[in-house]
């Protein structure tokens, strides 16, 4: 594959634009999973739906368990790039709070979560 692909080039030209640096480290992994040959696809016959889910307020919130915080997965869908919008980059980049983007906001909620847990 690419594996001999650098990210270093393409880092500089994202530092020289000013994109933050939660953004650059989200498009070096990906940029490191495509070039490592990996597709991001999950066969359909690796998976099963969920069977039954519990409705919110039937859980227990007043003594949550911490301790599941260590195998918790934070998933953000942000749909597609924004094109259909007239955008000229992905909406997760678009700033939405002073010069926070959407990925530094999710970015920001994982990391207090790890802080206050």
């Amino acid at each position: 594959m690419l594996e001999s692909a650098s990210f270093e080039p393409c880092r500089a030209k994202m530092e020289a634009e000013g994109i933050s640096q939660s953004a650059i480290s989200a498009f070096e992994s990906t940029f490191t999973s495509l070039v490592s040959g990996e597709t991001g696809m999950i066969s359909e016959s690796s998976i099963s739906p969920v069977e039954e889910i519990a409705k919110a307020d039937s859980l227990d919130i007043d003594s949550p368990d911490i301790e599941l915080l260590s195998s918790t997965v934070v998933l953000k869908l942000n749909g597609g790039l924004g094109t259909g919008m007239g955008l000229d980059k992905a909406k997760s980049l678009l700033e939405v709070k002073g010069k926070d983007n959407f990925l530094d906001l999710t970015a920001k909620q994982v990391m207090k979560m790890r802080e206050s847990y």
